[in-house]
């Protein structure tokens, strides 16, 4: 296990960034809209897709860190009342995050996003008041993760994020929310080694309400949400296209609802449309090098409202380096060659050279732990006899010596 102290030191310089970049706010700031914009942000997970991310954590002391590069096309796009026309005060955008995470303890960890705009086009920041600027910084995040529920012999997990969104962003980029926001979200899950599913629901608190006042739109009115994303992570070995077991599909619905001051989905405010996103979200992450340390994660965001921040579609590359033992699982199978190498083998004497737990021995349809009769096919029956084989006589479903 490496040491902490090079995360610590890229730490140390992010809230150093963090300070000289709230002292340096642009002074036309006043005159425009405070809002950020964004519609997804990269967990700090080393193991998360673009939406969806385990509910188990890295592990004591171990850190990851990464990059994500996305070009948007339209993120941020109006329709004017009564007409065809649309405004698109940011038409191209092309960004970076920067992310950092470390394990503590077991069951949690903790990490940091730091997001920067490299380049943006379009009509103006709002309203006319000033062009938009190129290059910007938007609000850095903070972020928490407790395993509740582990899920390390795979089954259902449950994991509780917290989450804190710092005013740093460029307020006449539409990159900065001019206030702190702080959320806390559920992440459920249920996996079954090559197939998970996952749920996520939360709350997002807008410490300040936030309106847009476009004459040429009618008002928008920023508040309070509830995040939420859906979806499945699929190991493309079970079609035997990744005979490494290097390679993790996702598809996620993602997105969130205002609460506050407006309803979801046009209720409320005019404008209120316009703070409901959903988006679809196809990605694969692949293991690179023998250690499997470094992932390239790349896949689409495809827009499926006309919410502000949500684009016609978002490209998306990430890196992420996670250096580590090399037995993540600890059960005696190398990584390279564990086709489960999250999940320790359950070494029951039953092809425990996979590094895989096998849940069902002798492929009955009765699962080990309720089996009486693991490595003997059978069939279910009440009491001790449940997934052995039939005693000759005996009617199914009726234990031996009862039913007489």
């Amino acid at each position: 296990m490496l040491a902490p102290r090079t995360f610590l030191s890229a730490l140390a310089g992010v809230l150093a960034l963090l300070g000289s970049t709230v002292d340096a706010r642009d002074a036309r700031a006043a005159d425009d809209i405070s809002v950020d914009t964004r519609s997804w942000r990269p967990s700090t997970d080393p193991s998360a897709n673009l939406v969806l991310e385990p509910v188990l954590t890295p592990g004591p002391w171990n850190w990851n860190a990464g990059a994500w590069f996305h070009y948007a096309l339209n993120p941020v796009e109006l329709k004017v009342p009564g007409s065809d026309d649309k405004l698109r005060p940011v038409e191209h955008a092309v960004a970076t995050d920067v992310t950092l995470n470390i394990g503590l303890g077991k069951i949690a960890s903790v990490g940091a996003l730091v997001p920067v705009v490299l380049y943006q086009s379009g009509q103006s920041a709002a309203s006319g008041a000033s062009s938009l600027p190129k290059t910007v910084m938007g609000d850095v995040g903070l972020y928490g993760k407790a395993a509740l529920v582990p899920n390390d012999q795979g089954g259902f997990g449950l994991a509780a994020i917290g989450t804190a969104l710092l005013p740093t962003g460029a307020r006449n980029g539409l990159q900065g929310d001019g206030s702190t926001r702080v959320g806390v979200r559920l992440l459920a899950e249920y996996t079954l080694l090559i197939i998970g599913f996952q749920a996520s629901l939360g709350f997002d608190f807008r410490t300040a309400e936030r309106v847009w006042n476009d004459p040429r739109t009618g008002p928008v009115r920023f508040g309070s949400s509830v995040p939420w994303t859906v979806g499945t992570l699929l190991r493309p070995g079970i079609f035997g296209l990744d005979g490494d077991n290097r390679q993790l599909w996702e598809i996620a619905l993602h997105g969130s609802l205002p609460v506050s001051p407006v309803g979801p989905f046009g209720a409320g405010d005019p404008g209120s449309a316009l703070l409901s996103p959903m988006m679809l979200a196809l990605s694969d992450r692949v293991a690179i090098g023998r250690d499997r340390d470094i992932s390239l994660i790349g896949g689409v965001d495809i827009g499926l409202t006309a919410a502000i921040g949500v684009p016609t579609v978002r490209g998306i590359v990430g890196l992420s380096w996670a250096p580590r033992e090399h037995d993540q699982d600890r059960d005696g199978v190398p990584d390279d060659v564990d086709q489960c190498p999250e999940i320790p083998e359950d070494r029951d004497g039953f092809e425990d050279g996979d590094g895989c737990p096998e849940i069902d021995d002798d492929d009955d349809g009765i699962v080990d732990a309720e089996d009486k009769c693991p490595r003997v096919a059978g069939v279910a029956q009440p009491g001790s006899k449940n997934g052995c084989p039939l005693e000759k006589g005996a009617p199914e479903g009726v234990p031996p010596g009862e039913g007489k």
